[in-house]
């Protein structure tokens, strides 16, 4: 989404490498570093932390609809 928003392109996420770095840093964490349950859950509240700020940034009405459903998928036990 960041890249549709900056006019890079998006096909096949080859415009990712020119986002700035206040966008790509935070990403990082989504990579998971082993297959623990605990860790896959954190990588995946990460992730979907990002996302929830870029559609933040995107769509604003779409966010305040998706983000109640972000936040559970967020904080599942």
């Amino acid at each position: 989404m960041a890249c549709v928003r900056l006019g890079h392109s998006t096909s096949y996420a080859k415009g990712a490498h020119l986002l700035p770095p206040e966008l790509t840093a935070p990403i990082e964490s989504a990579l998971v570093r082993s297959l623990d349950e605990s860790e896959l859950r954190r990588a995946l509240c990460v992730a979907v932390d990002a996302f929830a700020a870029e559609l933040d940034r995107n769509d604003q009405i779409l966010s305040a609809r998706l983000r109640p459903m972000l936040l559970e998928l967020g904080s599942v036990s």
